[in-house]
């Protein structure tokens, strides 16, 4: 059985200019262009994920100026039936400054991002069963609800918390529901050093990330060090880590390290990295609910989350990611999976 994907999804219109460097405090620049395109963190990885071949709904809202937006995600292949126009709001607007060797900057407004409700996900997982996946940032507002809800549901749970809350440890957020959390080094750091006694700046990401996951209940943890690749923590499929006990809490033998080195990209092939996260987050997901779709091994009411099947989709998607950096713009720039496939079998990237 195919499992889907929902999308609890940050809805933007990204404005992207074209700058000579990112500005700094105090200063004017020029920007040598702009481009306006469909964006949100949410909506990125969704059309990645859609793209991928993975069956998808998305849910989330939107002001009526961006009707045009929930129809780039359709186009993707995407459901939308749960995208509510809002009348008295505007779509969540993202401003992105890109350089020359295509780093960003990006401020956010949210909109209606932030008029997301807990009723909005329950309508969306409503068809959902076990094994399922929910994939959510940090744009948008019911993400605590969110969670706590699919985990009562037995749907899995995919969370990359960007943009990193200072405060998500103390604020209750109930992170020990997540199955897979994805990180970047720089949220890996911040998240370190919201748990007293870990102390990144003493062991490597390898270090801090199995600190961090010794503390936490994820079956998953991974981290993307963009040209460094990517690591995984894969807690073994011995029992549901939802239920283990505080006289059974991880230690480092029951988690297995995988690494995924970065897709052959050059530098200068390099143009613009403003969705490479958030592809790399779509793809992921969506091979990982097209091989557990196919997997009869199982983990309680989940299915399972192997080493194996973590190492081959955090290698489809650095090669989904790889891609999308060459391009420019958000949606625009993320890959059909036929290119994957193609780029992965030769190992180089024709443009």
């Amino acid at each position: 059985m195919k499992h889907t994907v929902v999308s609890l999804a940050s809805i933007n219109i990204d404005e992207v200019y074209r700058v000579p460097h990112v500005v700094r405090p105090g200063e004017t620049v020029s920007s040598v262009g702009l481009q306006r395109s469909a964006g949100g963190k949410g909506a990125n990885a969704s059309v990645a994920a859609a793209r991928a071949g993975a069956r998808v709904r998305v849910a989330g809202r939107i002001g009526s100026d961006g009707r045009w937006v929930r129809d780039v995600i359709a186009s993707a292949g995407a459901d939308v039936s749960q995208v509510a126009v809002l009348d008295d709001a505007a779509t969540g607007r993202a401003v992105i400054q890109v350089d020359p060797s295509g780093e960003n900057a990006i401020f956010l407004f949210p909109g209606a991002n932030h008029r997301v409700a807990l009723s909005d996900v329950k309508a969306a997982l409503a068809e959902c069963s076990a094994g399922d996946w929910l994939m959510l940032t940090n744009e948008t507002t019911a993400v605590a609800e969110a969670i706590s809800h699919a985990h009562s549901c037995g749907v899995q749970v995919l969370w990359n918390p960007a943009p990193m809350p200072a405060d998500l440890v103390s604020s209750g957020m109930p992170v020990e529901l997540v199955d897979v959390l994805v990180l970047n080094e720089s949220e890996l750091h911040a998240l370190a050093c919201q748990f007293g006694g870990v102390d990144a700046a003493k062991g490597s990401n390898v270090d801090t990330a199995r600190q961090i996951m010794r503390r936490l209940d994820a079956r998953v943890l991974i981290v993307t060090l963009g040209r460094a690749g990517s690591i995984g923590l894969v807690r073994r499929a011995t029992a549901n880590p939802h239920e283990l006990t505080e006289a059974h809490t991880a230690s480092s033998a029951d988690i297995v390290l995988v690494s995924v080195e970065c897709a052959p990209v050059a530098a200068e092939q390099v143009r613009d990295t403003t969705a490479a996260g958030d592809t790399w987050v779509g793809y992921f997901v969506a091979e990982l609910a097209r091989l557990q779709s196919s997997s009869p091994e199982s983990v309680g009411a989940l299915a399972a989350l192997t080493p194996a099947v973590v190492k081959q989709a955090m290698r489809v998607a650095s090669y989904a990611s790889a891609i999308a950096v060459t391009r420019e713009g958000a949606i625009p720039s993320i890959p059909e999976r036929a290119e994957v496939d193609g780029f992965l079998q030769s190992q180089t990237l024709r443009l």
